[in-house]
């Protein structure tokens, strides 16, 4: 008797991690939803444009949604979770997904899940280099998007080597390993952030091109994308 697969969404922001997590989710359950947790009224992020990871989810054929947090009354704890809670409903999920690999929020997602969804994260406290060795394995096409200038030692000509760079074996040699010993080689402690521009695996022969350029503002450099869009590769 064959078996119904369960069914998954990740938690999506269009990076490396969320997009490996999605990856290897795929090979067990049905993964029939990517959702965008951000603030009220927002546009987008510095790191993730949001016109970007619509453009991933098309590629992917997968539904993507934007859950707007925030309500006044209620902790950013209460909002996640309410949120959740509607979504498994809505789309019968039974399982959340995140390629979260470090406790940087105090197990928030833990928190938010509790009591309400199978909370995954298969590539949690993974080996930087084993992170990297696995992208690159598998041809993921990954555009550095955003960099913290101050976490990268306030240097702004290190975050212009960065921001608008592919995170390539030879830049991971050339630039990245360099600066191992203050830096995360996966930036997991908001050091840089980056975008997947394809995956032969998941993209059904797309990939996305852009126009854009660095911007600064404050402590962080970015790219500002002009233009994107799908492309056959």
């Amino acid at each position: 008797m064959a078996t119904t697969r369960k069914r998954a969404a990740i938690s999506f922001t269009g990076g490396k991690d969320c997009t490996l997590a999605m990856a290897m989710t795929k090979k067990t359950h049905d993964v029939v939803l990517l959702v965008t947790f951000g603030p009220k009224n927002f546009k987008s992020f510095k790191a993730h444009s949001l016109e970007v990871i619509q453009l991933q989810a098309k590629a992917m054929a997968v539904e993507h949604i934007l859950v707007e947090i925030g309500e006044e009354g209620k902790t950013h704890l209460e909002c996640y979770r309410e949120a959740i809670a509607d979504i498994r409903d809505k789309y019968n999920l039974d399982l959340l997904v995140t390629g979260d690999i470090l406790n940087v929020c105090d197990n928030f997602m833990t928190r938010a899940t509790q009591g309400i969804i199978e909370l995954s994260s298969p590539i949690w406290a993974i080996d930087r280099h084993k992170l990297l060795d696995t992208l690159f394995e598998h041809k993921f096409e990954l555009l550095i998007t955003c960099a913290s200038i101050k976490k990268l030692g306030d240097d702004e000509n290190l975050a212009r080597k960065f921001v608008g760079s592919k995170l390539t074996p030879e830049f991971l040699a050339e630039t990245l390993e360099p600066q191992a010993k203050t830096v995360d080689l996966g930036g997991e402690l908001g050091e840089f952030h980056t975008m997947v521009l394809t995956v032969p695996e998941l993209y059904n022969g797309q990939r996305i091109e852009y126009e854009g350029r660095q911007i600064v503002e404050g402590e962080y450099m970015y790219m500002e994308f002009d233009s994107v869009r799908l492309v056959p590769v």
